[in-house]
């Protein structure tokens, strides 16, 4: 928003008096790094960033946002990008900024949901001082009388100079109330579009633009609401992907990835909930399940998957036959634990020839 207060910066007693007389609010310094070093979350912080810039540097890869993004979630111990990493270096040797460029790591880029809802949440408080201030009209209006009184008395003395008095007076506070109501409403009126904009943000965050599933923000935040309960989590990969986006390119690529994203859903129905993890990596939650359970209703997709023949509508050659591979674990109350299990069961699966769904054990 050009010309925007920074809502982030501005301390909460300058931030007011600054609307109401149109100056800037004062902001607070930036603290040194002698300071940061002495709290124990800011030195974690800057670890974490130089082991960000070690891994860039160690693969000379441009400082981009998305390389970033990529870096700080394999770092994180995200299997998804762990695999596709490991995957990467098994098959070139390298990595390359084309190949982070395909790794999808969601809507990282641009303003995070979180920031938008804390900005909303600070808008919110200064809005409360606005109307706080304007409750507290009722001493401007008690000093008025005050100053109506005193005019009274002197009106026998003074009628003339008096009455200009009072119409100056009447004048004065008239523009201030309309003043105060104006900022007022436009303080409304900010607030109601970045709500909007934070509801908005929040759902593209959780969202899978190219397949439409729930994404890998949405599935961390559901996989903890069923920690300790009775659900079965399976992560499914589409065996030899890399051929498809090789032979095809990666507009058919993105194809597949939408068809099979659509063929989970629509196959598991209300049984699980599907989401996509990463690349060309899915994740479903199965409530109320075994695993027994669970693994019986992912092979019938993963048949299903396999007895289905498709063509790339751009060249009309035929892509080969696709299947996946899937490990499953049950949630426990260490959530990440579950899906590390998860994980290393899909790893098993690929070592042992892929197109197979194994229980972590």
């Amino acid at each position: 928003m050009s010309g925007a207060i920074d809502l982030q910066h501005a301390t909460r007693g300058s931030l007011l008096p600054a609307w109401l007389r149109g100056g800037r609010p004062e902001t607070r310094p930036t603290p040194d790094r002698g300071t940061a070093a002495s709290d124990p979350r800011q030195a974690a912080r800057r670890q974490q960033f130089d082991d960000i810039g070690d891994f860039l540097f160690a693969h000379d890869l441009d400082l981009s946002a998305h390389n970033f993004r990529v870096a700080q979630e394999q770092l994180s111990g995200s299997p998804g990008i762990n695999a596709t990493i490991a995957q990467l270096l098994r098959d070139n040797g390298r990595l390359t900024d084309e190949m982070l460029a395909r790794i999808d790591v969601g809507q990282g880029d641009g303003i995070r949901p979180e920031v938008l809802s804390d900005v909303a949440g600070a808008l919110a408080g200064r809005l409360a001082e606005v109307l706080a201030v304007v409750g507290h009209s009722r001493d401007s209006a008690r000093d008025y009388g005050d100053a109506l009184d005193r005019q009274m008395q002197s009106a026998g003395e003074d009628p003339i100079g008096t009455l200009h008095r009072l119409m100056l007076l009447t004048r004065d506070v008239v523009e201030a109330t309309r003043t105060m109501e104006e900022q007022l409403d436009d303080a409304r009126r900010e607030t109601d579009k970045l709500r909007a904009k934070v509801q908005s943000a929040r759902r593209d965050a959780e969202r899978d633009h190219l397949t439409g599933l729930p994404n890998r923000r949405w599935f961390d935040a559901r996989l903890a609401m069923l920690a300790g309960g009775s659900a079965v989590i399976a992560l499914c990969d589409i065996d030899d992907f890399k051929a498809v986006n090789d032979g095809h390119g990666h507009d058919a690529g993105d194809r597949v990835l939408t068809f099979v994203a659509r063929l989970l859903k629509t196959e598991l129905g209300g049984r699980a909930e599907v989401a996509r993890y990463g690349g060309e990596e899915f994740v479903c939650l199965f409530e109320g399940s075994t695993p027994d359970e669970a693994r019986d209703l992912l092979d019938d997709v993963r048949v299903r998957l396999a007895k289905r023949s498709l063509v790339n509508q751009d060249t009309g050659a035929p892509i080969p036959t696709l299947t996946f591979s899937a490990g499953l674990a049950p949630v426990g109350e260490d959530v990440r634990g579950s899906l590390r299990s998860a994980d290393r069961a899909l790893y098993e699966a690929k070592r042992l020839g892929k197109d197979r769904i194994l229980i972590a054990d």
